[in-house]
Protein backbone atom coordinates (compact mmCIF):
# COMPACT_ATOMS: atom_id res chain seq x y z
CA UNK A 1 0.00 0.00 0.00
CA UNK A 2 2.86 2.46 0.95
CA UNK A 3 4.58 1.57 -2.51
CA UNK A 4 1.34 2.38 -4.52
CA UNK A 5 0.84 5.58 -2.36
CA UNK A 6 4.39 6.78 -3.14
CA UNK A 7 4.16 6.24 -6.86
CA UNK A 8 1.02 8.28 -6.58
CA UNK A 9 2.17 10.92 -5.15
CA UNK A 10 5.21 11.47 -7.39
CA UNK A 11 3.00 11.11 -9.96
CA UNK A 12 0.76 13.93 -8.81
CA UNK A 13 3.62 16.27 -8.05
CA UNK A 14 5.62 15.52 -11.69
CA UNK A 15 1.72 16.40 -13.33
CA UNK A 16 1.85 19.21 -10.81
CA UNK A 17 5.71 20.76 -12.28
CA UNK A 18 4.76 20.10 -15.23
CA UNK A 19 1.36 21.92 -15.40
CA UNK A 20 2.80 24.43 -13.54
CA UNK A 21 5.78 24.63 -16.39
CA UNK A 22 3.27 25.63 -19.01
CA UNK A 23 2.76 28.84 -18.51
CA UNK A 24 6.41 29.84 -18.46
CA UNK A 25 7.14 27.71 -21.94
CA UNK A 26 3.75 29.37 -23.32
CA UNK A 27 5.76 32.54 -22.40
CA UNK A 28 8.82 31.37 -23.93
CA UNK A 29 7.42 30.50 -27.14
CA UNK A 30 5.65 33.53 -26.96
CA UNK A 31 8.45 36.06 -26.77
CA UNK A 32 10.43 34.19 -29.39
CA UNK A 33 7.86 33.87 -31.69
CA UNK A 34 7.30 37.77 -31.48
CA UNK A 35 10.75 38.11 -31.56
CA UNK A 36 11.34 36.16 -34.99
CA UNK A 37 8.93 38.28 -36.78
CA UNK A 38 10.52 41.28 -35.28
CA UNK A 39 13.67 40.71 -36.42
CA UNK A 40 12.78 38.87 -39.87
CA UNK A 41 10.60 42.53 -40.28
CA UNK A 42 14.04 44.53 -39.59
CA UNK A 43 16.27 42.33 -41.66
CA UNK A 44 13.98 43.25 -44.21
CA UNK A 45 13.96 46.93 -43.70
CA UNK A 46 17.95 47.32 -43.28
CA UNK A 47 18.03 45.04 -46.79
CA UNK A 48 15.46 47.39 -48.73
CA UNK A 49 17.53 50.55 -47.31
CA UNK A 50 20.77 49.28 -48.47
CA UNK A 51 19.28 48.29 -51.88
CA UNK A 52 18.10 51.68 -52.41
CA UNK A 53 20.87 53.42 -51.60
CA UNK A 54 23.54 51.00 -53.43
CA UNK A 55 25.64 49.58 -51.11
CA UNK A 56 26.63 46.47 -52.92
CA UNK A 57 26.82 48.41 -56.26
CA UNK A 58 29.21 50.73 -54.71
CA UNK A 59 31.18 48.01 -53.40
CA UNK A 60 31.18 45.13 -56.08
CA UNK A 61 30.38 46.73 -59.32
CA UNK A 62 34.39 47.43 -60.54
CA UNK A 63 37.33 46.19 -60.85
CA UNK A 64 38.53 46.88 -56.78
CA UNK A 65 35.20 44.83 -56.17
CA UNK A 66 37.17 41.81 -56.98
CA UNK A 67 39.05 41.97 -53.74
CA UNK A 68 35.41 41.65 -51.06
CA UNK A 69 34.43 38.41 -53.95
CA UNK A 70 37.66 36.88 -53.67
CA UNK A 71 37.31 36.98 -49.68
CA UNK A 72 33.90 36.02 -49.48
CA UNK A 73 32.68 34.74 -52.85
CA UNK A 74 29.06 35.38 -54.20
CA UNK A 75 28.51 36.90 -50.53
CA UNK A 76 26.51 40.32 -50.91
CA UNK A 77 27.35 42.98 -47.49
CA UNK A 78 23.47 43.94 -47.70
CA UNK A 79 22.32 40.49 -47.05
CA UNK A 80 25.32 40.13 -44.69
CA UNK A 81 24.74 42.95 -42.57
CA UNK A 82 20.88 42.46 -43.01
CA UNK A 83 21.67 39.13 -41.13
CA UNK A 84 23.63 40.32 -38.98
CA UNK A 85 20.36 42.50 -37.78
CA UNK A 86 17.99 39.20 -37.92
CA UNK A 87 20.20 37.03 -35.85
CA UNK A 88 21.36 40.30 -33.00
CA UNK A 89 17.55 40.78 -32.56
CA UNK A 90 16.24 37.60 -32.93
CA UNK A 91 19.17 36.45 -29.54
CA UNK A 92 18.05 39.38 -27.79
CA UNK A 93 14.30 38.01 -27.68
CA UNK A 94 16.03 34.53 -26.72
CA UNK A 95 17.95 36.15 -24.32
CA UNK A 96 14.75 38.09 -22.54
CA UNK A 97 12.65 34.70 -23.11
CA UNK A 98 16.06 32.48 -21.19
CA UNK A 99 15.89 35.04 -18.32
CA UNK A 100 12.11 34.14 -17.59
CA UNK A 101 13.00 30.74 -17.06
CA UNK A 102 15.65 31.07 -14.18
CA UNK A 103 17.51 28.68 -15.00
CA UNK A 104 21.20 29.38 -14.25
CA UNK A 105 22.84 27.10 -17.12
CA UNK A 106 21.20 28.37 -20.16
CA UNK A 107 21.38 31.79 -18.71
CA UNK A 108 25.36 31.00 -18.93
CA UNK A 109 25.37 29.93 -22.16
CA UNK A 110 23.45 32.57 -23.48
CA UNK A 111 25.19 35.09 -21.95
CA UNK A 112 28.62 34.26 -23.46
CA UNK A 113 26.94 33.76 -26.89
CA UNK A 114 25.57 37.48 -26.65
CA UNK A 115 28.77 39.06 -25.27
CA UNK A 116 30.62 37.21 -28.51
CA UNK A 117 27.96 38.55 -30.51
CA UNK A 118 29.38 42.71 -30.75
CA UNK A 119 32.83 40.45 -31.91
CA UNK A 120 30.94 39.44 -34.79
CA UNK A 121 29.54 42.32 -35.51
CA UNK A 122 32.86 44.47 -35.21
CA UNK A 123 34.05 41.86 -37.51
CA UNK A 124 31.85 42.14 -40.06
CA UNK A 125 32.22 46.09 -40.45
CA UNK A 126 35.84 45.86 -40.76
CA UNK A 127 35.22 43.29 -43.72
CA UNK A 128 32.65 46.41 -45.24
CA UNK A 129 34.35 49.33 -44.36
CA UNK A 130 38.21 47.48 -45.55
CA UNK A 131 36.13 47.23 -49.03
CA UNK A 132 35.15 50.45 -49.42
CA UNK A 133 38.62 52.34 -48.18
CA UNK A 134 40.20 49.22 -50.99
CA UNK A 135 37.50 50.54 -53.69
CA UNK A 136 37.46 54.34 -52.89
CA UNK A 137 41.30 54.31 -52.87
CA UNK A 138 41.95 52.22 -56.40
CA UNK A 139 39.52 54.73 -58.09
CA UNK A 140 41.48 57.91 -56.73
CA UNK A 141 44.62 56.51 -57.11
CA UNK A 142 43.21 55.24 -60.88
CA UNK A 143 41.77 58.66 -61.36
CA UNK A 144 45.47 60.89 -60.71
CA UNK A 145 47.28 58.57 -61.89
CA UNK A 146 45.54 57.07 -65.00
CA UNK A 147 46.98 53.85 -66.75
CA UNK A 148 50.52 54.73 -65.93
CA UNK A 149 52.71 51.54 -65.15
CA UNK A 150 53.37 53.39 -61.79
CA UNK A 151 49.38 54.09 -61.36
CA UNK A 152 48.75 50.19 -62.32
CA UNK A 153 51.47 49.06 -59.36
CA UNK A 154 49.51 51.16 -56.79
CA UNK A 155 46.35 49.86 -58.12
CA UNK A 156 47.20 46.79 -57.27
CA UNK A 157 49.10 46.86 -54.20
CA UNK A 158 47.03 49.32 -52.28
CA UNK A 159 44.01 47.54 -51.95
CA UNK A 160 45.31 44.54 -51.23
CA UNK A 161 47.08 45.73 -48.68
CA UNK A 162 44.00 47.51 -47.13
CA UNK A 163 42.09 44.18 -47.06
CA UNK A 164 45.34 42.55 -45.77
CA UNK A 165 45.37 44.50 -42.75
CA UNK A 166 41.77 44.41 -42.28
CA UNK A 167 42.15 40.09 -42.32
CA UNK A 168 44.74 40.57 -39.20
CA UNK A 169 41.64 42.64 -37.91
CA UNK A 170 38.62 40.34 -38.34
CA UNK A 171 40.89 37.64 -36.75
CA UNK A 172 41.84 39.89 -33.96
CA UNK A 173 38.13 40.74 -32.99
CA UNK A 174 37.09 37.24 -33.69
CA UNK A 175 39.60 36.07 -31.04
CA UNK A 176 41.11 33.69 -32.98
CA UNK A 177 44.56 32.84 -32.14
CA UNK A 178 44.91 36.08 -31.16
CA UNK A 179 48.69 35.71 -30.00
CA UNK A 180 49.46 34.36 -33.90
CA UNK A 181 47.73 37.16 -35.21
CA UNK A 182 49.70 39.73 -33.20
CA UNK A 183 52.86 38.45 -34.15
CA UNK A 184 52.12 38.24 -38.04
CA UNK A 185 50.83 41.74 -38.05
CA UNK A 186 53.76 43.03 -36.22
CA UNK A 187 56.29 40.83 -38.68
CA UNK A 188 54.06 41.74 -41.83
CA UNK A 189 54.52 45.53 -40.86
CA UNK A 190 57.84 45.28 -39.30
CA UNK A 191 58.92 43.90 -43.44
CA UNK A 192 56.79 46.43 -45.11
CA UNK A 193 58.60 48.90 -43.11
CA UNK A 194 62.07 47.76 -43.90
CA UNK A 195 61.44 47.30 -47.43
CA UNK A 196 60.11 50.47 -47.78
CA UNK A 197 63.01 51.80 -46.03
CA UNK A 198 65.24 50.01 -48.21
CA UNK A 199 63.67 51.01 -51.12
CA UNK A 200 64.25 54.26 -50.24
CA UNK A 201 67.51 54.13 -49.20
CA UNK A 202 68.68 52.06 -52.39
CA UNK A 203 67.72 54.41 -54.84
CA UNK A 204 63.61 54.27 -54.28
CA UNK A 205 63.81 58.03 -54.13
CA UNK A 206 63.33 58.83 -57.73
CA UNK A 207 60.40 56.48 -58.22
CA UNK A 208 58.50 57.97 -55.41
CA UNK A 209 59.36 61.66 -57.29
CA UNK A 210 58.32 60.34 -60.21
CA UNK A 211 54.91 59.05 -58.94
CA UNK A 212 54.55 62.53 -57.73
CA UNK A 213 55.43 63.79 -60.70
CA UNK A 214 53.10 61.71 -63.17
CA UNK A 215 50.16 61.88 -60.77
CA UNK A 216 51.10 66.13 -60.72
CA UNK A 217 51.41 66.23 -64.80
CA UNK A 218 47.68 64.16 -64.46
CA UNK A 219 46.27 66.74 -62.52
CA UNK A 220 47.67 69.90 -64.63
CA UNK A 221 46.52 68.08 -67.92
CA UNK A 222 42.90 67.24 -66.25
CA UNK A 223 42.42 71.22 -65.20
CA UNK A 224 43.70 72.79 -68.76
CA UNK A 225 41.41 70.21 -70.39
CA UNK A 226 38.41 71.51 -68.22
CA UNK A 227 39.81 74.70 -68.46
CA UNK A 228 40.01 74.67 -72.52
CA UNK A 229 36.33 73.12 -72.32
CA UNK A 230 34.89 75.83 -70.34
CA UNK A 231 36.83 78.24 -72.85
CA UNK A 232 35.04 76.56 -75.72
CA UNK A 233 31.81 76.77 -73.81
CA UNK A 234 32.00 80.75 -73.54
CA UNK A 235 33.10 80.76 -77.09
CA UNK A 236 30.47 79.02 -78.64
CA UNK A 237 27.57 80.60 -76.03
CA UNK A 238 29.14 84.15 -77.57
CA UNK A 239 28.57 83.09 -81.33
CA UNK A 240 25.02 81.85 -80.34
CA UNK A 241 24.27 85.12 -78.95
CA UNK A 242 25.93 86.90 -82.31
CA UNK A 243 23.69 84.84 -84.30
CA UNK A 244 20.82 85.80 -82.39
CA UNK A 245 21.14 89.29 -82.40
CA UNK A 246 22.17 89.56 -86.26
CA UNK A 247 18.50 88.17 -87.17
CA UNK A 248 16.65 89.95 -85.21
CA UNK A 249 16.05 93.02 -87.33
CA UNK A 250 15.45 90.71 -90.06
CA UNK A 251 12.19 88.91 -89.27
CA UNK A 252 9.34 90.99 -88.43
CA UNK A 253 8.24 91.47 -84.25
CA UNK A 254 5.01 90.52 -83.72
CA UNK A 255 3.84 94.15 -83.11
CA UNK A 256 4.61 94.86 -86.76
CA UNK A 257 2.51 91.60 -88.20
CA UNK A 258 -0.31 92.53 -85.83
CA UNK A 259 -0.48 96.49 -86.71
CA UNK A 260 -3.69 97.66 -88.88
CA UNK A 261 -2.72 100.38 -91.39
CA UNK A 262 -3.94 103.55 -90.72
CA UNK A 263 -5.88 105.91 -93.10
CA UNK A 264 -3.14 108.07 -94.52
CA UNK A 265 -1.50 104.67 -95.41
CA UNK A 266 -4.68 103.23 -96.95
CA UNK A 267 -4.90 106.75 -98.66
CA UNK A 268 -1.70 106.29 -100.24
CA UNK A 269 -2.60 102.94 -101.17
Amino acid sequence: MNTVQSVSDAFVNLLYQVLSAIPAILAFLLIVLVGYFVAKALRTVTARLLDRFGFDRTLQENEYGQYTERLSPGASPTRLIAGIVFWFVLLGAVAIAIARTNNPGLTSFLDAVVGYLPNVVAAVLIFVIAGAISTAVGAFVRRTMGDTATGQVVQAVVPVLVMGIAIFAILDQLEIAPDIVRIGFTALVGGLTLALALAFGLGGREVAAQIIRDAYEKGQEQRDQVRRDYELGKERSRQDRDAVKERAPAEPTEQTRDRTPGPQERGQG
